[in-house]
């Protein structure tokens, strides 16, 4: 290790007991600035459902006999293109994209104030001693410079995906004195508000707090029912058709409800329902997760419901004292109309020097430079080009 990390002691063993786990993390969390989902409500529900097959290695960061650190790493042979087989570790997820459709974000490692950038050096110089994989994947990490400034020695660090976060912050709304909606441009603003005026043609517009672990559990419900047809219109699944996202979404409900970690709301115009959104409320912040609307209660042109459910939620969560209302990660219309700020995330993973890792990318350039050329040629010959998306 280096002269900062040498007093780190950076262990890796197979997951002990979960009440042994929650005892540490619950510990560590008291000493950390950690997100939502990195505190033991989601960790917990995570590892407790989590298949048998899947065989999660705790992570463990020791100074002076402390712990300044904690991560979950799960290891899971993986195949690209049908040829490249790489070892790869994945931090606080699975790599199995059925499992992995919670979308983790503001990853990390949990770990103790003032420690975070030397834990995290030491887990990477700890597992570069390791010859036991190919590639640690890093998805939605908060802190995009914490990682990928390290140096890898003959490994790299890419990022897989950059994406914006779009959020309102609370407190400087507070301190304006003014309305959220105010603060959105005139054209946002005039559309929001011919849909209010219409829904209020069916009653009064009301946003509720489930405020019982069972109406939460019924508020998500008819969140899912509302979710899954909109996406089955377009011909998708829809992300409550996967058993195990309803399972830890029930545990996580179930366990953690009563801590005030979990907000469901409703919104109601009279007695027709616009909509529920599915947030989790963790030190002020507010992590908007999922939503389910219906669009068909008015004509379509006024039909927004999200927009007007999230300006309410807005304002409930202001006068309700929290500091952050986050949209979280992606450059969705709605999301960049209706956030006031933004911060940077980025899907990372660190790829040690191999062949057939070269021998891939050697691969990529010259069908990413296949497709310019074809699309060049169909374009001056007037006609339209139409490739299959490339992924990982």
């Amino acid at each position: 290790m280096t002269a900062a990390t040498r007093s780190l002691h950076v262990t890796l063993e197979r997951l002990p007991s979960l009440a042994e786990v929650e005892r540490d993390w619950r510990d560590l969390e008291g000493r950390s600035d950690r997100s939502f989902f990195m505190s033991w409500a989601w960790m917990g529900a995570w590892l407790g459902v989590l298949p048998s097959h899947v065989r999660p290695e705790l992570l463990r960061v020791e100074s002076q006999g402390r712990i300044v650190a904690l991560g979950v790493l799960v290891g899971r042979l993986i195949r690209r293109h049908g040829v490249f087989l790489s070892r790869a570790l994945f931090l606080n997820s699975t790599g199995d994209s059925h499992l992995d459709e919670l979308t983790i974000e503001y990853n990390g490692l949990l770990s103790e104030r003032g420690f975070e950038r030397k834990a995290a050096q030491g887990c990477v110089e700890f597992l570069l001693s390791r010859d036991d994989w190919d590639e640690w994947f890093l998805d939605g990490v908060k802190d995009p410079g914490l990682f990928d400034q390290m140096s890898l020695g003959g490994a790299r660090w890419l990022a897989r995906r950059r994406s914006k976060c779009h959020y309102v912050d609370l407190e400087a709304l507070r301190r304006s004195g003014g309305e959220y909606l105010g603060l959105l441009g005139s054209h946002t603003r005039y559309n929001i508000r011919r849909s209010i005026r219409e829904y209020e043609k069916l009653g009064p517009l009301v946003l509720e707090s489930a405020a019982t672990p069972q109406q939460a559990s019924a508020f998500l419900s008819g969140l899912s029912q509302l979710h899954q047809a909109y996406w089955q219109q377009k011909g998708l699944p829809g992300s409550f058709a996967n058993p195990f996202f309803n399972e830890f979404h029930a545990e996580l409900i179930r366990s953690h409800f009563a801590e005030g970690s979990i907000q469901l709301l409703r919104m109601s115009a009279g007695k027709a329902v616009l909509g529920y959104l599915y947030n989790f409320v963790d030190q002020g912040r507010v992590y908007n997760y999922q939503s389910g609307y219906d669009y068909e209660l008015c004509q379509k042109q006024y039909s927004r419901p999200g927009f007007v459910t999230h300006v309410y939620a807005v304002e409930l969560n202001r006068t309700a004292g929290h500091h952050i209302y986050d949209f979280m990660a992606g450059d969705s219309e709605y999301k960049q109309t209706l956030g006031l700020a933004s911060s940077d995330m980025v899907w990372l993973v660190a790829q040690r020097s191999r062949l057939r890792f070269a021998l891939e990318d050697y691969l990529r350039k010259i069908w990413s430079k296949r497709r310019r050329t074809t699309s060049v040629r169909r374009k001056s010959a007037g006609e339209s080009a139409s490739f299959p998306a490339r992924g990982r």
